[in-house]
């Protein structure tokens, strides 16, 4: 079975980013889900986890992600500057007690300087469940307040790759 690996990411250019908005789930949360077409026809969301391999290729997840692609909203005009035609440079995972923190989405270090990440869930009424977009500055005083709840972002490239 083939594997996409987070290694062979680095590199590629974001061409589109799709997202998936549900004011209410099941279980009575917002959720937020965004799937990323890269410049290898590939289509991939925002990883959870850093594990070398990141996503096992099945005809069933490869039709899940192609689908859920399809099927999102388009990212408005402005928020496109930041990532469209920008290459992935890092990712950056959260830990929490030297393991992986599971509730917090990669940051997605690109070309220009910017990171992508999202928020997936969270109670009705707060308004930060969508795509987050840093620039450094941000990233860093991110990483700091993490930090100040005992959280580490630890960057996969150096400790990986």
């Amino acid at each position: 079975m083939d594997t996409l690996k987070l290694s062979e990411l680095i590199g590629q250019e974001i061409l589109e980013l799709r997202y998936h908005y549900v004011p209410e789930n099941e279980y009575g949360m917002q959720a937020f889900h965004s799937y990323i077409k890269l410049s290898n026809d590939k289509i991939i969301d925002i990883p959870h986890f850093d594990r070398e391999d990141y996503l096992e290729l099945t005809q069933d997840n490869l039709n899940f992600f192609k689908t859920m692609f399809d099927t999102g909203e388009p990212v408005n005009e402005k928020a496109k500057k930041f990532f469209v035609e920008q290459k992935i440079v890092d990712f950056y995972f959260s830990y929490y007690n030297n393991e992986i923190d599971f509730d917090h989405s990669a940051f997605i270090k690109l070309s220009n300087g910017y990171y992508l990440t999202e928020n997936n869930f969270g109670p009705m009424g707060l308004t930060n469940i969508d795509l987050i977009i840093l620039d450094e500055k941000q990233f860093a005083e991110e990483v700091e307040r993490l930090k100040s709840v005992e959280v580490e972002v630890r960057s996969f490239t150096k400790t990986k790759i």
